[in-house]
This record gives C-alpha cells, sequence and structure tokens, in this order.
C-alpha cells in the first residue's frame, strides 16, 4: 500500500490513503470484506474511511510549522522609475479584478456539490468543499468483481471528487501577473515610498 496518512471506516473494511495535501493515493478492501459488509452498505464505509483520512491531511496541514510552507513565487524587479498616479490607478483596478475573479471562482467551488462516475459505470460519488458526501457501488456488480477492480473504480471516483471539488489551483490563492507587481510594490515600502514620489 501506498505511503501516506490512512483512514478507515469503523469496521475496518475500507483502507483510503492520501498524502498531506489530501489528494487520494489509494484504497484498499480488507481481504474479507464480503462477509463484514453488505455490498449494499459498502458505499457508506468508503465514505467514512475517505473522510477520516482527509481529515488526518488538514489536522497534518495545520500543525505544519511556517517553515515548511511552500516558497512563494518570485515576484517581479522592477526598474525603480516613477509610479504615476495613472499607473497606480490602472494596477488597482487590475488587482480588484483579478480578485473579483478569484472569489467568483472559490464560490463555484464553495456553493456546489459536485459528481463523478467511474469509466465502468459502477461506482458514483458526490462531494462538496473537499468532503465526500455519498458513494454509491452498484451492489450486484460489487458481490461478483475481483477486489481489485473495486478498488480501481473506487480510487478513480475518489480521485475525481478530490480533483472536483478542491481545485489546487485554487487552493495557492489568488496569482496574476498584476497581483505579483503589487506583492514586488509592497515588499520593500522605501523603494515603493520613492516610487511615488514621497521619499527622494
Amino acid at each position: 500500500m501506498a505511503d501516506g496518512l490512512r483512514g478507515r471506516d469503523s469496521g475496518g473494511v475500507v483502507t483510503v490513503t492520501v498524502d498531506d495535501s489530501a489528494d487520494v493515493l489509494a484504497v484498499a478492501l480488507a481481504a474479507r470484506w464480503k462477509q463484514a459488509v453488505d455490498p449494499r452498505s459498502l458505499g457508506s464505509a468508503v465514505t467514512a474511511a475517505v473522510n477520516a483520512a482527509t481529515m488526518q491531511a488538514l489536522a497534518k496541514q495545520v500543525e505544519r510549522p511556517v517553515a515548511d510552507e511552500p516558497p512563494v513565487s518570485p515576484v517581479p524587479r522592477h526598474d525603480g522609475s516613477r509610479i504615476t498616479p495613472a499607473e497606480a490607478t490602472r494596477l488597482m483596478d487590475a488587482v480588484t479584478a483579478d480578485l473579483e475573479r478569484f472569489k467568483r471562482q472559490v464560490a463555484e467551488v464553495v456553493d456546489r456539490s459536485v459528481t463523478a462516475g467511474s469509466r465502468g459505470g459502477h461506482v458514483r460519488g458526490t462531494a462538496q468543499r473537499g468532503q465526500v458526501l455519498d458513494i454509491a457501488v452498484d451492489p450486484t456488480w460489487a458481490h461478483t468483481a475481483r477486489t481489485s477492480e473495486l478498488e480501481q473504480e473506487l480510487l478513480e471516483v475518489l480521485r475525481a471528487l478530490r480533483a472536483r471539488s478542491a481545485p489546487a489551483d485554487l487552493a495557492q490563492g489568488p496569482h496574476s501577473p498584476a497581483i505579483a507587481e503589487l506583492m514586488a510594490l509592497v515588499s520593500d515600502p522605501n523603494t515603493l515610498l520613492r516610487r511615488v514620489g514621497l521619499l527622494p
């Protein structure tokens, strides 16, 4: 089984492994899972296991020291020329528009649930805000399918739900050329004051 953080359902039937970012690495069913849980209840066990693993990843992210945070992208260097009022207005308008666009993207993800189905059509799921709400498994197929096939379809759906309900690009925060330019300006207050004409 892959290295990572493991979550299990209360009966120990399903184990889901995630990385520190809560991306799903593996799904494993206990060797005699059919004797432990009815195939019609398997989806609930998967839901419990993946959410337990996700909570471990979130707890680890909260505990991580600031020094372990990923490095911030380098900001562009400026030439030291004066910033005119028109240039400052243009920059602030661009940053405001970029932040509004980012807020809309976040709202679309936060406010709606997403669904995903396996290519084989035997597993479906729903998630919202990075949390799996429901996993449905075709019980007739689950009863006769090989464990490896079942694990693969579950893995496929859990990965798709994670990608759709918690996109990695949004987790990195807002970014654009205008935002990078503003960050470069405010990272050096003395240079900023010089460029706007408040210091010689």
